[in-house]
């Protein structure tokens, strides 16, 4: 029987199409089978960083096993080497060239502290390797640095954004007059952190006391009693969570009974925990709240649970995150799997561009790769928990 003009077109179109499908393989979630993308990470699980560093660890492997189980990426498998640093700036430094160079990962997460990370990242920048910091909340690690930090993002709600949400909830609830600034001696990010709040306070028309620097000199101050003196409010910005912790349990036991704000180490429920009944109401801006009821921070929990037997934290949700965010990134650049240097520049590109939901809430970068995100102001309910006092959108 004779095909109508019509019917032949079509008949054309539907060869044509087959041998389309036939000679690329199959479809695009499978364009990347048999091959490999390695993530390295930097996780500090022995040292300072124990309250963080397990954690995140767990997360981020929590991440990549769903990733692989899901298909992969365009049905790549997804690994991830895991490097302890120690706590220290230095082994940081050797870990993340380790990663790089050795292991010929294609981005890392972390490390785990920011001084470490001021040690450990310009060797990535320098091997031209994205890093995305998942807990770095201190200046300097994108946007102004000390050299090009071109490679470098975060997903790290900085401490320069962080700090001002939290004072300005405070100051527009409680409207105190005075503040003492409180930070251990020998922390340099406990002394940067002070001065961002010292800043955020004037900004809001509060007068910062100079006689509450070191927690000994904060609890003598309380003790004394003299009228004038006390602070109405107290910031305490440390790099150890246990030193907070103590901190506030001994400015309570001094007797003072104003608010306490704190910096993103008491974002941890271990911190939470160890201030107890010391710390109901202590209140910090976090980038992630567990009473988030997205689907996809409901998900991340049960996963988490499921497979840990514990409740996540923050910093298990941003290393979760660090890792889909990664993935997303990779499905979407142009990698070969022939040169490890071309995919890592595809990478940082397809990076850039990353816009989704996550755990922490809708999230994208900004073009000097610092977060775009909700901020969690967050209080100690006194039982190793929190309760969220407001949602800033960005």
């Amino acid at each position: 029987m004779k095909l109508s003009r019509a019917a032949a077109v079509f008949a054309a179109l539907a060869v044509v199409a087959t041998l389309t499908v036939a000679g690329c393989g199959g479809n695009d979630e499978d364009q990347w089978k048999d091959e490999t993308i390695s993530l390295g990470s930097i996780f500090s699980t022995t040292g300072d960083g124990v309250p963080f560093g397990p954690q995140q660890v767990q997360g981020a492997q929590l991440a990549v096993e769903e990733i692989n189980g899901d298909g992969g990426v365009n049905g790549a498998e997804l690994t991830l080497t895991q490097n302890d640093d120690a706590s220290d700036p230095a082994t940081s430094a050797k870990e993340m060239a380790s990663l790089i160079s050795q292991e010929q990962v294609i981005a890392v997460l972390g490390p785990t502290f920011s001084n470490s990370a001021a040690e450990a990242d310009p060797v990535a920048n320098q091997k031209k390797t994205p890093v995305l910091a998942v807990s770095n909340t201190g200046p300097g690690i994108v946007g102004d640095c000390d050299y090009p930090c071109e490679f470098i993002f975060r997903n790290s709600l900085g401490e320069a954004t962080a700090i001002p949400a939290n004072i300005d909830n405070l100051v527009a609830r409680e409207n105190p007059q005075t503040a003492g600034l409180i930070h251990p001696p020998d922390d340099p990010f406990g002394e940067t952190s002070a001065e961002t709040a010292r800043m955020a306070f004037e900004a809001a028309g509060v007068k910062v006391l100079e006689n509450a620097a070191s927690p000994d000199g904060a609890v003598r101050l309380v003790a004394g009693g003299k009228a004038g003196t006390t602070p109405d409010v107290f910031m305490i910005t440390a790099s150890s969570g246990e030193t907070g912790a103590s901190t506030i349990t001994e400015l309570r036991e001094a007797g003072y009974k104003g608010p306490i704000l704190g910096g993103n180490a008491f974002n941890s429920p271990l911190v939470a925990r160890s201030a107890g009944q010391d710390g109901k109401g202590v209140q910090s801006a976090s980038a992630w709240y567990s009473g988030n009821t997205s689907e996809e921070n409901q998900d991340f929990i049960a996963g988490y649970q499921g497979k840990y037997g514990e409740a996540p934290d923050q910093f298990a949700a941003q290393a979760y995150t660090g890792v889909k965010l990664l993935a997303e990134a990779a499905e979407d650049a142009d990698l070969k799997f022939e040169d490890v240097a071309t995919d890592r520049e595809s990478l940082k590109a397809s990076l850039e561009e990353v816009d989704e939901e996550t755990p922490l809430g809708q999230f994208s970068f900004t073009p000097d790769h610092d977060v775009i995100q909700p901020i969690w102001i967050v209080a100690m309910d006194g039982q190793g928990g929190y309760t969220l006092v407001e949602k800033v959108d960005p």
